[in-house]
Parts: structure tokens; C-alpha cells; sequence
């Protein structure tokens, strides 16, 4: 084997274990019942799509939604409790990202602090400290939520509820994506989450072209070291593995 061939094949093990690791995800139901009905039919969807889940119920999810009824919702056998877990590193790791479907209030403005005096604040504290891009659904925690106003929370006081809005507007200066339940699939399967903080940081694309016919995913991986846009002719094939490739490494891919 030449140094070229160990290259490529190099490239090529990264390449598969990211996109092994991309459709593994730790879920973490927190106590929120709102969005919970809305969040169901969007994992089950990923789940029949391949998707690895590790699920997670916090104490009060244990207690407002029942083990007996997530269990029944998604169709899984095992969920992990919060008060049976004894160590947070076997949560979330080899996972490609974390997914909150039911976010309450409270466990929103903790993270927001930074208070991580439960297993998901400590969680979510590690995950954000190693790069994990975490998504969330807010139905929840916004006190703007439909439901919550059709309950007759609508009294809120102006300044409580800007609070609360800077509390969410602070996690996602953190990178966590806050969608509402029903657009979770639609996220997460377009790779928003895994490219938008590459887009942000990189601001104006830098182009790489490459006249080719058919688009690898090798090539996805030289262009990751060239720059963030790829251009190709209208002309070239691109493999749906190359497409997934660029999302997840945040390349974009102008073809004209």
C-alpha cells in the first residue's frame, strides 16, 4: 500500500464512522408534557429511518409522562432513569448528537446559567463542552406556546416574559437549536444542526472548484481543507453519500 492508497483509505474509515456515529443520538425527556403528543410521530419517523437511540427520562419525566407511556409511544424496550444512572460518559458517548424533545422551563434556565445540579444540566454541560450539536423541542419552555395559552397562562407579566425569552435566546448563543416539536424530523434529516455553527463561524463561503463527473465523498473531504463552498459543473453526479457528507462537515455544494 502506497502513502495515496493509506491516505484514501484513512479518509475512508473517518468518513464511515462519522456517518455511523451521525444517526446515534442520546434523547432526553425532561418533565414538559407540552409538545410531547408532537414529538412522537418526528422520532419514530428517524427511528424507522435507522436512527440509534439511547433514551433518557429525567425524574420528572418519570413522573409527568411514565416510563410505561414513552415506552409505548416509540415502540422501545429499553429507557434509561435518572435515577438509575450511575455515570454520565457511557450517555453520550459515540453518540452524533443529543435530542431534548420535551424541554421544560426550568431545565432550560439552568442550562442557561449554567447550573448543572441534575444528570441533564450536567449532561447537556458536557455535551455542550465537547462540540455534541444538541437540538430542542420549546414548546415547553415557551411561554409564547399555544397550548400553554389556550391552559389560561396568558397573564404573564412583560418583564417576566422578556426574562424568559432571554433565557432561551442564551441557549442558542450556546449552539443548541430550539425548533418546536413538530419540525424536530425536518431539523435533524437536513443536517441544520451539525452545519449551522460552521456556516456561522465561517461567514462568506470560500469556493473550491473541481471540474469532475462523478462527486465522491473523498472529494466532500478535500474541499473540507480547500474551503466551506464546493463548486462542480451542472453537469457532475453528486452520490446522495457525498450530499451527506457535505452536511456533515458543513461544506455547501453549488452546482451551475
Amino acid at each position: 500500500m502506497n502513502v495515496n492508497e493509506a491516505l484514501n483509505w484513512i479518509i475512508e474509515e473517518v468518513i464511515r464512522r462519522l456517518e455511523a456515529r451521525r444517526k446515534k443520538a442520546l434523547v432526553i425527556f425532561t418533565g414538559a408534557a407540552i409538545g410531547f403528543q408532537e414529538a412522537v410521530p418526528q422520532l419514530k419517523a428517524l427511528l424507522a429511518e435507522g436512527w440509534d437511540f439511547k433514551i433518557l427520562l429525567s425524574n420528572s419525566a418519570e413522573y409527568v409522562l411514565t416510563l410505561q407511556l414513552v415506552k409505548e409511544q416509540l415502540g422501545v424496550k429499553e429507557i434509561y432513569l435518572e435515577r438509575e444512572v450511575k455515570g454520565l460518559k457511557p450517555l453520550y458517548q459515540d453518540i452524533g448528537q443529543v435530542i431534548i424533545p420535551t424541554l421544560t422551563l426550568n431545565t432550560a434556565i439552568k442550562i442557561a446559567l449554567g447550573i448543572a445540579d441534575t444528570l441533564t444540566t450536567n449532561v447537556v454541560a458536557h455535551v455542550l463542552m465537547e462540540g455534541i450539536p444538541i437540538i430542542a423541542a420549546k414548546d415547553g419552555c415557551d411561554l409564547k406556546n399555544p397550548t400553554r395559552l389556550q391552559l389560561g397562562m396568558n397573564k404573564t407579566p412583560t418583564p417576566y416574559l422578556m426574562r424568559m425569552e432571554q433565557y432561551l435566546s442564551t441557549l442558542e448563543s450556546y449552539g443548541i437549536r430550539l425548533v418546536e416539536a413538530s419540525h424536530l424530523y425536518s431539523n435533524i434529516k437536513d443536517g441544520q444542526i451539525a452545519i449551522s455553527s460552521v456556516r456561522q463561524s465561517q461567514g462568506e463561503p470560500k469556493t473550491y472548484t473541481l471540474n469532475k463527473k462523478v462527486l465522491s465523498r473523498a472529494d466532500i473531504v478535500e474541499a473540507k481543507n480547500r474551503g466551506n463552498a464546493l463548486h462542480v459543473p451542472a453537469t457532475t453526479i453528486i452520490t446522495s453519500l457525498a450530499r451527506d457528507t457535505a452536511k456533515e462537515f458543513g461544506i455547501r455544494i453549488i452546482q451551475e
